[in-house]
C-alpha cells in the first residue's frame, strides 16, 4: 500500500506542477524577473506592432499612389462612362450614323412647272448616347430641314459645290436644333432632283 500512496502523491505533485505555470505563470515570471522584466517584452511587442502597422500603411499608400499616377483609375472611369479605350488608353472613335426620314420636297420655281428634290439625310454622331437626343428632337429636325429645302431652287443644287452648300446648311440647322449636342457631319444617301 505504501507504494500505491507514494505513486498517488507523486501524481498529485506532477499535476500541481503542471497547473502552477498555467495559473500563476505571470506571478512566477514576476517573481523570477521582477517587475521590469515583464514590461520590457510587452514594450518590445508594442513597438513591433507599431512598426508593422506603419510599414503596412506606407505600402498601401505607395500602391494607391502607383494606381493613381499610372492612369489605371482614369481608364476604369472612362470604361464606366461607356467610352472604349485602345491598348494605349486613347478613346476609340465609335461613330454612329442616324438616318433621318426620306425628304420629298417641291422646290421653289419661278415657272409653272414643278421641280422636286428627293433625298435621304444621314447624321454622323460621335457617340451612341447621342441617338436618344436626336430621336427626341426629330420633329424639330425634320421641320427645320423641310423649311430650308423648300426655299431651294434646282440651280442651287447644281454641281458638287451646290451639294456641299446643302450639306453645310443642313448641318448648321441640325446643330442648332439639338444644341448643345454637336452632330459631326451630314451625309446623303441619295439626292434626286427632277
Amino acid at each position: 500500500m505504501a507504494k500505491k500512496d507514494k505513486a498517488k502523491d507523486k501524481a498529485k505533485d506532477d499535476e500541481e506542477e503542471d497547473k502552477a505555470p498555467e495559473a500563476g505563470g505571470e506571478e512566477g515570471a514576476e517573481g523570477a524577473e521582477g517587475e521590469g522584466g515583464e514590461a520590457a517584452p510587452a514594450k518590445k511587442s508594442k513597438k513591433k506592432l507599431i512598426i508593422i502597422a506603419a510599414v503596412a500603411v506606407l505600402a498601401l499608400g505607395g500602391i494607391a499612389a502607383g494606381v493613381v499616377f499610372s492612369g489605371v483609375l482614369s481608364k476604369s472611369e472612362k470604361k464606366a462612362e461607356g467610352v472604349e479605350l485602345d491598348e494605349h488608353g486613347n478613346p476609340i472613335n465609335k461613330t454612329v450614323y442616324y438616318t433621318l426620314p426620306e425628304f420629298l420636297i417641291n422646290l421653289n420655281t419661278a415657272s409653272k412647272s414643278s421641280s422636286f428634290l428627293k433625298t435621304t439625310v444621314i447624321l454622323e454622331l460621335s457617340k451612341p448616347t447621342d441617338v436618344p437626343i436626336i430621336e427626341s428632337n426629330l420633329p424639330r429636325l425634320v421641320d427645320s430641314i423641310n423649311t430650308y429645302l423648300r426655299e431651294l431652287r434646282s440651280s442651287d443644287l447644281a454641281g458638287s459645290a451646290g451639294i456641299q452648300r446643302l450639306r453645310e446648311e443642313i448641318l448648321l440647322r441640325v446643330n442648332k436644333a439639338v444644341a448643345p449636342l454637336q452632330v459631326t457631319d451630314v451625309l446623303f444617301k441619295e439626292i434626286v432632283v427632277q
